[in-house]
């Protein structure tokens, strides 16, 4: 099989170039963050992205993935009417929440260095976000990756022209960066109401067996997405507490060097679900072998992908950043392997996504997100900041590890056919 002619390889190539391109919009524009944010502004809007990403595990509750599921089992029409259902719930959940972090906002800004307009304005934040994935998910499952793609760059690119405006021009330090967020994705948000309309993805009317069906999907999935989100997140806020913002900048500075890794591994995996998903439907077992096969060639390549994007990072930050910002330095091979074992994570997941088997894994996940919970607590208060570092790669393995484990049992591949690798 000539790997380059494969539609998968094809496809990944076209999500890797819009990606790569989308994310090195906000990477190009960090020596300019650093330049006009201290290491204290940069954490604050390190916290900032911290407090939408939790805001949207309860707003959106994943329902973009819900309705993946059923992309392929519904006709149009049907999908229309979901993905209005979807957005009845998420206006609902988004209505709730405001109420709650308007009584809550003082408490939550004394933790995050955050002011309280930006923690209640960041509920819609988090909606609008919500409702751009479903959008961009109806491309993915239609395999249309440069619409995709292009949407996101064209999202990126007023993201970072208001930001320029708010820092270079006003001098809006911390505010500024977060107002340019905010701005972008409400507009984008209602920029995709639109198109969905326009594409026929839009049919009010409720319905109760789509209803359960998006919240039973959902509501078990919050643990899971809460469990990533306390991986990703709880760190900042516990080096906030003992350390201080600017730490928190600093390490979210060392972190956001993961990015190299991640946009590759979110690129393939955008390209790999329908794919994965359409093989797993013929449920050959030829079928099934070539997807382990990728699996493990996908691993190795990640792993040597973290120490070439660690020594790349170093020499970014020695040689482009401020020099306020080269303490972050410490924190990259550590952000790397994090990254690549989430990237291990996702591609034995799909297998419980896909037999929808998600409440086996929030089980899982928010087991774990217990242990980062403690472990990144004692870690940091005793060891420092890099104990956040050391307690993320520890659970990130075992991650990987138990949820590969419980895919073989919720859906069984032919893991240990190594013959494969002589097809």
């Amino acid at each position: 099989m000539n790997i380059l002619k494969h539609p998968l390889f094809q496809k990944s190539i076209i999500y890797t170039i819009t990606d790569a391109i989308n994310k090195a919009i906000p990477f190009l524009l960090l020596p300019f963050l650093t330049h006009y944010l201290s290491p204290a502004d940069y954490g604050t809007v390190a916290n900032y992205n911290v407090y939408i990403s939790v805001i949207l595990i309860f707003t959106g509750l994943n329902l973009n993935g819900a309705m993946a599921t059923n992309f392929y089992k519904f006709s149009k029409q049907e999908v229309a009417e979901y993905v209005s259902n979807i957005f009845v719930v998420m206006i609902c959940a988004a209505v709730l929440v405001t109420l709650l972090m308007a009584a809550g906002a003082p408490y939550v800004s004394s933790l995050t260095s955050i002011l309280p307009f930006f923690l209640v304005i960041g509920v819609s934040v988090a909606v609008s976000q919500g409702i751009t994935a479903v959008n961009l998910d109806l491309w993915r499952l239609e395999e249309k990756p440069l619409w995709f793609g292009g949407y996101q760059i064209v999202q990126s690119l007023m993201n970072v022209g208001l930001t320029v405006i708010f820092l270079a021009l006003l001098k809006m330090g911390a505010d500024g960066r977060m107002g340019a967020m905010a701005i972008t994705s409400v507009v984008f948000a209602l920029v995709s109401i639109a198109i969905l309309y326009k594409r026929g993805y839009l049919k009010l009317r409720l319905n109760r067996a789509y209803l359960r069906d998006a919240l039973g999907f959902g509501l078990p999935m919050i643990p899971h997405t809460l469990g990533i989100w306390i991986r990703t997140g709880i760190d900042r806020i516990y080096i906030t507490k003992f350390y201080g913002v600017a730490e928190a900048g600093l390490y979210s500075t060392g972190f956001q060097f993961g990015l190299l890794l991640s946009f590759l591994v979110m690129a393939f995996h955008n390209a790999y679900v329908p794919f994965v998903y359409k093989r797993l439907a013929l449920n050959e077992e030829e079928q099934k072998l070539k997807l382990v096969k990728m699996t493990y060639i996908y691993m190795m390549m990640i792993i040597a992908l973290a120490f070439i994007f660690s020594f790349v990072s170093y020499f970014v930050i020695s040689h482009l950043l401020s020099d306020k910002y080269l303490d972050s330095s410490k924190y990259i091979v550590w952000a790397m392997f994090t990254q690549a074992f989430q990237g291990m994570y996702l591609i034995v997941g799909v297998y419980i996504f896909y037999t929808k088997k998600t409440a086996k894994l929030a089980i899982v996940t928010s087991s774990l997100s217990v242990l980062q919970l403690v472990l990144s607590y004692i870690l940091v208060k005793f060891v420092g900041p890099m104990g956040a570092a050391y307690s993320g790669l520890a659970v990130s393995i075992l991650n990987f590890v138990i949820v590969w484990v419980l895919s073989m049992r919720v859906f069984p591949m032919p893991w240990l056919k190594f013959k494969i690798f002589k097809a």
